[in-house]
């Protein structure tokens, strides 16, 4: 008895190119194959997960047969009814029991089969730390932000918990998952992101940061506020120290202008020829985390004025004048009793508040006595 349900005038290849666009294999699952012989399948019953394919194939000179989905389930459109060769195939998008059977040799000779499709397990949320970056660096004390990203092919996120090494910062219930911590001291920390869905599976990311205790670093000359006469060359000394790392450079400018770059002690710069005006001076301190310190300072640079006596007082045991100057600049005042071969005692040695500056000579005798000003060259 013939009872195919197609015309004769389809090719078996033709029902097969039907088959494939009316129910495309699902390529994500596994392919389960049942062989259909003559009066029985083999193996009769078998077990795949959702969206896992059934092949049924009957072989080349065999009776016809065919795959139908028990009526009560009707989970495919029946196979054609063929002599072999003849391939069909099902994929299972649901969990379940699926009986079947060749509609021709059911009755007489119990050609029956069944799939049983077993739920496919939960996939764990994924969750990934976005920011910081694994590695980063951080200047103690540090203030980090904490982003994540999550996501779940077959439940929903309902809460990712943000620790810091074993510590619970925070947990968020809903996106933007971020956290945040605070005042970190130098040291190497793990944060931690562990997502969790509505069924209960879990998973962590966690990447590390390093906290740096920055390096110090001190101008040690000159002093802030030095005032220098033009043109001045002035060397600057810095001192430095790190206690989270190794300084690996220590970079001296002028303004904005790099003067030089040491990388091992003693750590100066020399810069030459400053045209009256006043300059910042810096130093800036790295280390081989790449973590910076900046020490800076203003100095001034004046044109000297020519130190110039001015008014003369003199009384008993006394003797008084002015003289122009430089604030800020040095002076020495010294005296001889003879101008033919003199000797020069320094009797006072200032830095200039301002202009004129006053010298008194409360020592002073009835016999002659010479004076003079100098302006000390910069230190």
């Amino acid at each position: 008895m013939n009872m195919k349900s197609l015309p004769e005038i389809y090719s078996i290849a033709a029902i097969a190119a039907l088959l494939c666009l009316a129910r495309p294999l699902d390529t994500h699952g596994a392919t389960v194959n049942v062989s259909v012989e003559n009066d029985f399948f083999s193996p009769s019953s078998v077990s795949v997960n959702v969206n896992d394919t059934v092949l049924w194939t009957w072989p080349s000179g065999s009776d016809e047969h065919n795959v139908t989905s028990d009526s009560s389930t009707q989970a495919w459109t029946a196979s054609p009814t063929e002599n072999g060769p003849v391939t069909f195939s099902h994929t299972f998008t649901t969990a379940g029991s699926f009986p079947y059977e060749c509609t021709i040799h059911a009755d007489c000779c119990g050609m029956v089969g069944s799939v049983t499709v077993a739920a496919a397990p939960n996939v764990p949320p994924t969750v990934t730390i976005t920011n910081p970056a694994a590695g980063a660096v951080f200047r103690a004390p540090a203030n980090v932000t904490i982003h994540a990203t999550t996501s779940d092919s077959d439940a929903t996120v309902t809460n990712v918990q943000f620790l810091i090494g074993s510590t619970v910062l925070t947990n968020v219930t809903s996106a933007p998952f971020n956290a945040s911590t605070n005042n970190l001291a130098a040291g190497d920390y793990t944060l931690s992101a562990v997502a969790a869905d509505n069924v209960g599976e879990k998973n962590t990311n966690s990447v590390s940061i390093i906290v740096d205790a920055p390096p110090a670093v001190a101008i040690t000359n000159p002093g802030g506020g030095t005032v220098l006469s033009a043109p001045a060359n002035v060397t600057i000394q810095a001192s430095v120290s790190s206690p989270g790392g190794t300084v690996t450079s220590v970079q001296f400018l002028v303004g904005s202008t790099v003067v030089s770059n040491r990388t091992a002690s003693p750590y100066a710069a020399i810069t030459n020829n400053l045209a009256a005006g006043t300059y910042t001076l810096a130093a800036i301190a790295t280390d081989n985390l790449g973590v910076a310190t900046t020490n800076s300072l203003t100095i001034s640079v004046v044109t000297p004025v020519p130190a110039t006596l001015g008014t003369l007082q003199h009384s008993a045991g006394a003797f008084q004048f002015s003289y122009t100057a430089n604030a800020g600049l040095r002076y020495v005042v010294q005296a001889t009793t003879n101008l033919t071969a003199p000797v020069w005692v320094s009797l006072s040695t200032n830095q200039a508040a301002g202009s004129p500056m006053i010298f008194e000579d409360d020592q002073a005798t009835n016999n002659p006595e010479f004076y003079r000003v100098e302006r000390l060259p910069n230190p």
